[in-house]
């Protein structure tokens, strides 16, 4: 499979893996092998990075890469937001056994080509990342109201989570009691929620992906051990 294919189909499982409540749009860029070079190019998301040469916007945001993945995640985001909040609705249990069981399973494939010097660091960070995925868990639920600045917040949230293996924007979302709101509103394409969503979910864009890029490039192995201690309790805790 060539690296543009692959991007593609990574592009629509992200899309579909982010419109539902377990499983992390990031967990699956991981899964893919797509995850650094997205998180990179957004990372170089400044002013003096932007022009009109063709050749350098490429060199520097992967373009040739990264616009097929964003088109084909979008796609997917139309195409599916109605069946899955339909699923969710009248397949609630039986779905979430099933995003379960594919969290765990990702969980462990990310370990396997870490290299540690101790197992007990890595230990260290797994349960530091089981630890976090309790904490986030036992966020209080809210019942919003849709409020403009509410609903740039649940934005900037759910978008930092996308960016972050382990729990994802929508589980968050379902924890705020934001979810239900949300997915009904992609899937009616109610732009008087979806706009300011979607400016919280741009200024996410702006601000996170330098601090992941960061922790991937000097504490990779500890980084995708915390990660995959989230995706693991976030697949274990929807069976329970």
């Amino acid at each position: 499979m060539s690296e543009r294919v692959r991007f593609i189909f990574a592009g629509f499982f992200v899309g579909v893996a982010e419109l539902l409540p377990g499983i992390s749009g990031s967990t699956v860029a991981l899964a893919f092998g797509v995850y650094e070079k997205f998180v990179t190019a957004l990372s170089q998301l400044r002013i003096k990075n932007l022009s009109f040469n063709f050749t350098k916007l490429n060199k520097i945001f992967y373009l040739d890469l990264l616009v097929p993945f964003i088109l084909a995640m979008a796609l997917s985001v139309l195409i599916a937001s109605k069946l899955i909040l339909f699923l969710y609705t009248e397949y609630t249990s039986s779905f979430e056994v099933f995003l379960a069981i594919t969290m765990i399973l990702i969980s462990i494939l990310l370990l396997k080509d870490l290299n540690y010097s101790s197992p007990s660091i890595l230990i260290t960070y797994l349960t530091i990342g089981v630890s976090l995925g309790f904490l986030l868990e036992m966020i209080p639920d809210i019942n919003p109201e849709p409020m403009l600045a509410l609903i740039a917040i649940f934005g900037f949230i759910a978008f930092s989570f996308f960016l972050i293996p382990g729990i994802s924007g929508s589980a968050i979302l379902l924890s705020l009691g934001a979810y239900k709101l949300v997915i009904s509103s992609i899937a009616n394409l109610d732009l008087a929620i979806l706009i300011p969503f979607a400016s919280g979910c741009l200024l996410s864009l702006l601000i996170m992906p330098k601090l992941i890029l960061f922790l991937m490039t000097n504490y990779k192995n500890n980084t995708i051990s915390l990660f995959s201690g989230l995706i693991f309790i976030s697949g274990a805790l929807l069976l329970i």
